[in-house]
């Protein structure tokens, strides 16, 4: 980062706080879900309009999230594992200062490809562009300064947009969750199978 946002690097109430794990789950296809629990690397997600960035994407907490976004994804050859997923370094957006860490990381980042004569794009429904563009240019900037992150962490909170309320101006929405892109493969610590229940095994 430059000078000038040298207080925006995180302290360890910021990024650095989060030593513990969460259990999380993958959605893929049934032939990578076998060689993920026969313990092959994940594969990490490099698309230019990832939420948070590049990573390795989880849903916390949440198999049927992960069910229903492997079976949108890939019908009939949908496949979910669980993982038990240790946090360490991670950018946790349910952190008010983390959101402000990623505002200031906004501001570069646009500020300086408008010097430059260009700008950042625009976000498109659910082809997060911009989002996608911030998140590797704030991991850089930390990397830079000796502050890997491993993850980030956000939800998909009781107020987002986009997400139907359960009952007129209700506080409450279907669909609101929480989801991790892991940075640093080594912090996925196990991994097994999970049946459409969300219980552990495999369907018959």
């Amino acid at each position: 980062m430059t000078a000038a946002a040298s207080s925006s690097i995180p302290t360890r109430q910021t990024a650095f706080d989060y030593d513990r794990t969460v259990v999380a789950f993958h959605g893929t296809r049934r032939s990578t879900a076998s060689k993920l629990v026969a313990g092959e690397p994940f594969g990490k997600s490099e698309n230019d309009d990832d939420w948070l960035g590049h990573g390795i994407y989880f849903w916390e907490f949440a198999p049927q999230q992960a069910w229903w976004w492997a079976e949108r994804r890939y019908g009939g050859d949908a496949a979910v594992v669980g993982s038990l997923v240790r946090l360490g370094r991670c950018i946790d957006l349910l952190d008010p200062s983390n959101a402000d860490l990623l505002a200031t990381a906004h501001e570069e980042l646009d500020g300086a490809l408008t010097a430059a004569g260009h700008s950042l794009k625009n976000n498109a429904h659910t082809h997060k562009y911009r989002d996608c563009a911030v998140f590797n240019y704030l991991f850089a900037k930390l990397q830079s300064e000796q502050f890997a992150v491993e993850r980030p962490r956000r939800v998909r909170p009781s107020s987002a947009a986009g997400l139907p309320r359960l009952w007129q101006r209700s506080g409450i929405f279907r669909g609101a969750h929480i989801q991790l892109s892991v940075r640093e493969p080594n912090n996925i610590l196990a991994v097994w199978p999970v049946r459409r229940d969300g219980r552990y095994g495999k369907d018959d």
